[in-house]
């Protein structure tokens, strides 16, 4: 008789199924992304400060759900490579402003036209149909009203 421990498979576990998808994902978006020097994350602070450049810090970190020291981080490599600047917000003295460089504004068309061909090269994977049941089940997952949110 064997030992039902050992017979445990990772793939067994959707945890490991979607960490294996994610970090494919990733990788992909990464190769990609590098010609522009940036990260996916990178990618989608842009892509909040393109629909509003200025932003409050603290509203950033809530539209991409990530806590402040790690946009912290992020904001540092983004002002470093030259895509964000911060500035301190002269309404409020405690809070700071997140704006996009030229060079970030120059680059956001062909920055977000990369990034619709490579979720085509995904959306192409699937049926029209079984696509939109896979966004409705990410969608699903990622509410924060889960349990497990």
């Amino acid at each position: 008789m064997h030992n039902q421990t050992n017979q445990q498979a990772p793939e067994k576990y959707i945890c490991f199924k979607l960490s294996k998808v994610m970090r494919k994902v990733q990788r992909y978006y990464e190769s990609n992304l590098a010609t522009f020097e940036i990260t996916p994350v990178q990618f989608y602070v842009l892509s909040v400060l393109w629909g509003k450049d200025g932003m409050k810090f603290k509203a950033l970190a809530r539209s991409l759900e990530i806590d402040g020291s790690t946009l912290t981080g992020i904001l540092d490599r983004m002002e470093r490579s030259g895509h964000v600047v911060r500035r301190d917000d002269p309404e409020d003295r405690r809070s700071l402003l997140v704006f996009l460089t030229e060079k970030a504004r120059k680059r956001g068309a062909e920055m977000i036209e990369l990034a619709e061909k490579l979720d085509e090269e995904i959306r192409e994977q699937f049926s029209p149909a079984d696509f939109k049941v896979f966004l409705q089940v990410l969608d699903q997952l990622a509410r924060k009203d889960n349990k497990f949110s």
